[in-house]
C-alpha cells in the first residue's frame, strides 16, 4: 500500500518522513486554505521537498471547465514535474479534462469520487488513481468500506492499471479495513501515521524489556557490551 500525509504543512510532512516509509503527500483547496503562509512560498516549498525525497505531490485544479483544468495541470506540471499527480473532480469537465491530461503525458487522479461508477469512468478515462472519499461515503448513509471494496474488485475485474486511493478517514480502523480489502494507497493525517502503530500490548512488552534490563544491567546499553577488538 502506498502512504500519502494529507496536509498541506511541509513541515508536518517532513516529520512524518523522518519517521515513517512514506510516498508523498496530498492537497486540495480545502486544506490549501488552512494555511497562513503565503501559497507561492509553499509551492517552493514543495518542490524542494519532492526533489529532495523523489516522493509524489498531489495537487488539485480549481478551474470549473476543462479548458481551464487543463491548462492549470500544464502549469502545475511545468512548476513541479514529473512527480506531480494532477487532481481532477469527478464531474463531466473532470473526466473531459482527464482525457486531455493523459493524452499530454501527466499522472492523474480522479477525486472525490462517492461510487464504483465514477472510479470506473476514470480508470476508464485513463486516470492513474480515483479518491474515494470514506467518511464523506458515510455521511450520504452508504459504506465507504464497501464501496472500496468494490471499486477493487472491479479494477481488478476489468484488468485496470488504476489505483484506489483512500481520502477522508475518522478512524484508524477504516484505514485497517481498507488494507484488508486490498486499497491501493491511502492518504491520511500525521496524527493518523502514529495512531496505526500504536498498541497497548506493544507499550506493556516494551515496559516489561525496560523493568528487567535495568534491574540486571542499570544504564548501561547493549552496545557497551561489546567486547574491545585489538
Amino acid at each position: 500500500m502506498e502512504y500519502y500525509v494529507d496536509i498541506a504543512d511541509i513541515g508536518a510532512v517532513r516529520a512524518v518522513n523522518e519517521a515513517f516509509a512514506i510516498d508523498g503527500f496530498t492537497t486540495n483547496p480545502n486544506i490549501l486554505t488552512r494555511t497562513d503562509r503565503p501559497l507561492s512560498e509553499l509551492f517552493s516549498e514543495y518542490r524542494d521537498y519532492i526533489r529532495q525525497t523523489g516522493q509524489t505531490i498531489f495537487v488539485q485544479v480549481t478551474a470549473g471547465d476543462a479548458e481551464g483544468m487543463v491548462d492549470q495541470a500544464k502549469r502545475l506540471h511545468a512548476f513541479f514535474g514529473d512527480n506531480l499527480v494532477v487532481k481532477l473532480p469527478a464531474i463531466r469537465e473532470g473526466y473531459k479534462a482527464c482525457k486531455r491530461c493523459k493524452a499530454l503525458g501527466f499522472r492523474v487522479c480522479v477525486t472525490v469520487v462517492h461510487s464504483t461508477m465514477q472510479a470506473l469512468m476514470a480508470a476508464k478515462a485513463g486516470a492513474d488513481y480515483a479518491a474515494p472519499y470514506i467518511s464523506h461515503i458515510d455521511n450520504i448513509g452508504a459504506d465507504g468500506v464497501h464501496c472500496v471494496d468494490e471499486i477493487v474488485k472491479a479494477f481488478d475485474r476489468a484488468g485496470a492499471a488504476c489505483k484506489v486511493l483512500g481520502a477522508s478517514f475518522r478512524t484508524v480502523e477504516q484505514v485497517d479495513k481498507l488494507a484488508i480489502v486490498g486499497c491501493h494507497a491511502v492518504t491520511i493525517t500525521p496524527e493518523t501515521f502514529d495512531m496505526l502503530i500504536a498498541h497497548p500490548s506493544t507499550d506493556v512488552s516494551m515496559r516489561g524489556f525496560n523493568k528487567a534490563w535495568r534491574e540486571k544491567y542499570g544504564d548501561k546499553q547493549v552496545t557497551d557490551f561489546l567486547p574491545t577488538e585489538g
